[in-house]
């Protein structure tokens, strides 16, 4: 996970803004940070401000964390956060100034409140053992998103297709496939025209968008604007992931 080392190297007196307070609020007071990254022309911000961030659940489970919202744009976010591409983007940051968690993305509040969960139990925070995530940390969260719209949103953006992994938690071809063949660097650079989305199988998001594979993993390929290229179902090693990589480019 990337550190914000910068603020170390800065004297306290020049710092001033929403962000640099909130950074020195939880230097001082040892208390973790809620980043919240919007832009103006950002569609599905507003979306999460008014349905995600704004429920009562959401914002009882936000309690213990210094909660900020700054814009992509501002020269606080380039500064002292992580490059942000899309928004919106949740940075869950420790008193240390370590990023324990990035969330791309519209999520619901179901969904968020799993990831505040997660952070909670990686900075050592409380949390019920029944709301406990299941799913989320079993992968490094920068690359991935967990929502396809908005993912096909950002892929309209930038110009590059998407990727959806639907795997089962308990099934040890899906961890091979994520720790193995998903996490190879020829697959990276093959896939770098891709933007990557991460289901479960079975979950209300796969079955949404009628992703219900009797294997798992399967992964499908698809254009920004959801047209199919190519499914790959089952495990498949770097070599034969390679081809079918290379299969759904060529739908292109």
């Amino acid at each position: 996970m990337k550190k914000i080392a910068l603020l170390a190297y800065i004297p306290v007196l020049l710092m001033s803004g929403e962000l640099k307070d909130a950074l020195i609020e939880a230097k001082k007071t040892h208390k973790p940070l809620m980043v919240y990254v919007k832009s103006d022309s950002c569609a599905y911000c507003k979306k999460m401000q008014t349905k995600t961030l704004s429920d009562k659940s959401v914002k009882k489970n936000m309690e213990g964390f210094i909660f900020v919202k700054t814009d992509k744009s501002s020269e606080d976010a380039k500064k002292y956060l992580p490059k942000t591409r899309y928004t919106p983007t949740t940075y869950f940051i420790s008193p240390k100034f370590k990023v324990v968690n990035t969330v791309k993305g519209f999520l619901n509040k179901d969904d968020f409140n799993l990831w505040i969960n997660d952070s909670k139990s990686k900075l050592g925070m409380s949390t019920s053992k029944t709301e406990t995530p299941s799913h989320i940390s079993s992968t490094k969260s920068e690359r991935w998103f967990y929502d396809i719209a908005s993912a096909e949103d950002y892929a309209k953006q930038i110009g590059k297709n998407v990727m959806v992994y639907v795997e089962n938690k308990r099934s040890k071809w899906s961890k091979r496939m994520r720790t193995e063949t998903l996490s190879d660097k020829k697959v990276k650079d093959a896939l770098e025209n891709f933007v990557w989305v991460k289901l479960q199988k079975g979950s209300a998001e796969a079955n949404a968008y009628g992703l219900t594979p009797k294997l798992a993993p399967t992964v499908y390929f698809r254009k920004a604007d959801g047209t199919p290229l190519a499914t790959a179902k089952g495990f498949f090693d770097v070599k034969d992931f390679l081809k079918w990589v290379n299969y759904a480019k060529s739908k292109l």
